[in-house]
């Protein structure tokens, strides 16, 4: 589900780059066409770039966001589906794995209260379905975790175009002159929460502008200032319907408010919107309760077997049936013993947990356990005395019904 979210905005930044390719071809097309030679091919550009836009990238983008939105809802119902037959396979799943290591063994039912315990109580209180209107922190988590998976298109796009369009030498525009022009590019593509109702938005902006210094001088103030030409800009948002304008922070889009201001302000006015086609962050599931001995509920089962198909003195015929062959030493120790359910039975307890081994990356952080990560393993736990006491009860107390 992060992956698709995360694919989403990146639709929406393909989106949003394009209609500021467009707009900077345009416009720079509107001076061009004066120029002999040099017009025709921006207007050939142009003409090409805006129908591939129109025809096929814009439409494109919103059948990919729509679809993966699908996908994502999907999953999103599916889970509590998944956690319940989960649930239910467990039984099937022990029981194979046992007659895989031996077909005449099988899970107890001596088993079935402290495995009915572990799956419809301590599993589902070790796990939960979480949404937007979430006070216990799994959503903020779920929300940053898709953040810190863009890569770096999505987070920061600016960059500051080199020699000649970018001339940044000592400045002498106090004395009233200077050589000093920066081509600047800004954007980004961010997901903002709208609050506990409302879908979260990918919204997405590109700017360009060509920005020269010069001295102002005036009655009241003289200062070397910064003048800003706006050359391109482009944007697209899927989600709640919010545009560009609606964000005012200086910190989305890779900071294109700050570093291209006036172009970023027409930004919304070249804008794709997908609206419906994107849902935001549905239901997702996530351990309701972290903490640092990231240890999942253990899992304990009884496995019994005939004492029929035990190799014994007794099945053997070793002992005072066959006097002849042991001389005379009587080994048959089951003479008089009396076997509970003519069964022998086998207590295991398996202890969950999380580790992402670190020997390759070393890193002094701490890895909490989750659900976006498979390091989840396994080993074989002690059985506690009040287990064991447990077990024993539940023992004699089939014994007692007969079973």
């Amino acid at each position: 589900m992060i992956a698709n979210h995360v694919a989403v905005g990146q639709y929406v930044g393909v989106a949003s780059w394009f209609n500021f390719l467009v707009e900077t071809i345009d416009n720079i097309e509107d001076v061009a066409r004066y120029i002999p030679y040099v017009g025709p091919v921006f207007s050939q550009a142009e003409a090409w770039v805006d129908n591939i836009n129109e025809v096929a990238v814009q439409p494109g983008m919103e059948i990919a966001v729509r679809a993966t939105d699908l996908v994502n809802n999907a999953l999103s119902m599916s889970q509590d589906i998944m956690a319940y037959a989960s649930s239910a396979t467990m039984i099937e799943s022990l029981n194979d794995v046992i007659k895989v290591n031996d077909n005449q063994a099988s899970l107890d039912a001596i088993a079935a209260p402290t495995l009915a315990n572990t799956l419809f109580n301590d599993w589902r209180g070790f796990q939960g379905d979480f949404n937007r209107q979430d006070n216990s922190g799994r959503y903020n988590d779920f929300y940053k975790v898709i953040l810190n998976s863009r890569d770096p298109f999505m987070k920061n796009r600016s960059h500051e175009w080199p020699f000649p369009f970018t001339i940044d030498i000592i400045s002498f525009c106090f004395l009233g002159m200077s050589m000093n022009y920066w081509t600047k590019q800004a954007g980004g593509t961010d997901l903002v929460n709208n609050g506990r109702y409302d879908p979260e938005t990918w919204t997405s902006m590109d700017t360009l502008s060509w920005h020269k210094e010069w001295f102002k001088k005036s009655l009241f103030s003289s200062g070397c200032r910064r003048s800003e030409l706006e050359i391109g800009w482009g944007a697209a948002h899927a989600g709640e319907d919010k545009d560009t304008g609606q964000f005012r922070s200086r910190q989305y889009y890779g900071r294109s408010r700050m570093i291209n201001r006036d172009a970023s302000n027409r930004a919304r006015y070249n804008e794709s919107e997908f609206n419906n086609a994107y849902g935001g962050i549905y239901d997702f599931y996530s351990i309701k309760k972290i903490n640092k001995s990231n240890d999942a509920p253990p899992v304990t089962i009884v496995v019994s077997k005939s004492i029929n198909d035990i190799q014994s003195s007794k099945s053997l015929n070793i002992g005072t049936i066959n006097e002849a062959t042991t001389k005379e030493v009587d080994i048959n120790i089951e003479e008089h013993l009396q076997v509970p359910r003519n069964q022998q039975s086998s207590a295991s307890k398996a202890r969950i947990y999380y580790y992402r081994a670190n020997d390759l990356w070393k890193n002094s952080k701490f890895e909490y356990g989750n659900l976006y990560n498979p390091y989840w393993q396994n080993t074989l736990s002690d059985i506690d005395n009040n287990q064991r006491r447990d077990l024993l009860l539940l023992l004699a107390s089939f014994n007692l019904a007969g079973a």
